[in-house]
């Protein structure tokens, strides 16, 4: 399902007469939680806390919500990184019952089965599911259902009662066994935007027109280890970012959140003038170690986030795009 598919059906029944661009700002920040510090209650004053209500125009929101533009992965990392959705829901089960009725029959002709009492938790989970895929560059989301399958929330978990250990969670004498654990025997084929960057880096400070990943073995000894040891975090935090998207309601959703708040930590850094990329790298590496995590609770799960996983979440925000480049911190992006 398009993101403007959703949104062209919603906008019939919550402002029909408004103009299309000023309905897709609306409703995504219908959808936001909301603002947690300080600088996100400015965010908010200065109507920043929405991705969509800043830098982007009228024009190019028309062409979102008429599906000729799509919302930036850039923009989605943070609607999902700021997403709730639950007031959202709320809106959707108090409209008239024709309109509900209407809802539920756009669902079916698109696979979707649902009831009448489930359509605000559907709709919830439906968007979502479509902004984690814009995030990952997806315009057309497969959706999935998972309101049926209940899970339990971060949220609710005391932080006295929950710690990480062996890849488990215990909580109250309980045991959840980490789903996904990823070995580094392998290169997997979602490494290659965070690993490139890497290679940038090192040809950089090598003075080399390219690097690429099968040059690491003949690489100086630095460079090589510099390499394995970024892969293993990467992969100790994508595991976890992974295993708590499967486990909790709200696991990817408070992964978001820690995303966001790390990179507000290290941007200064990340920034800053340096002689060459491999140098910025070490930099932010050294500087991701001594940020405050706060905002997500995930902090609260004693061992889960520790240097290691601090390391690879730098490397999953070279992923999601978010650091463009160690060479260039300003290389063009996406609106």
């Amino acid at each position: 399902m398009f993101f403007h598919e959703i949104a062209c059906e919603l906008k019939t029944y919550m402002d029909p007469t408004g103009r299309g661009g000023n309905f897709v700002v609306a409703l995504v920040g219908d959808t936001l939680r909301e603002p947690m510090t300080d600088e996100e209650v400015q965010m908010e004053r200065d109507k920043k806390f929405n991705p969509l209500s800043n830098g982007v125009s009228i024009n190019m929101l028309d062409q979102i919500f008429g599906g000729s533009r799509f919302i930036s992965k850039a923009k989605a990392g943070l609607i999902c990184s700021r997403y709730d959705g639950q007031d959202f829901a709320e809106e959707i089960d108090n409209l008239y019952d024709a309109d509900k009725e209407h809802l539920q029959k756009f669902l079916e002709h698109r696979g979707i089965t649902v009831e009448l009492d489930e359509l605000g938790s559907a709709v919830q989970d439906i968007l979502n599911q479509i902004f984690h895929g814009l995030a990952k560059g997806i315009h057309d989301v497969d959706i999935t259902l998972t309101i049926r399958d209940p899970k339990p929330s971060i949220k609710n978990l005391a932080s006295d009662r929950i710690y990480c250990e062996d890849g488990k969670l215990y909580i109250d004498g309980d045991v959840i066994e980490l789903p996904i654990r990823l070995n580094d025997a392998q290169i997997y084929e979602f490494e290659a935007g965070y690993i490139s960057a890497l290679c940038d880096a090192y040809a950089e400070a090598l003075m080399k027109d390219t690097i690429t990943v099968d040059d690491i073995p003949n690489l100086p000894k630095k460079y090589q280890k510099n390499f394995y040891d970024q892969r293993k975090a990467y992969l100790s935090a994508e595991s976890i970012q992974r295993s708590i998207s499967e486990v909790y309601e709200d696991g990817e959703n408070q992964f978001d959140i820690l995303k966001e708040d790390a990179f507000r930590g290290i941007q200064t850094t990340y920034f800053d003038d340096y002689d060459n990329g491999y140098r910025r790298l070490l930099e932010v590496l050294k500087k991701i170690s001594d940020v405050q995590l706060t905002k997500s609770k995930l902090m609260l799960i004693k061992n889960l986030i520790g240097n290691l996983e601090r390391l690879g979440i730098v490397h999953i925000l070279v992923n999601d795009k978010t650091i463009a480049s160690w060479v260039d911190p300003y290389e063009e992006q996406s609106i």
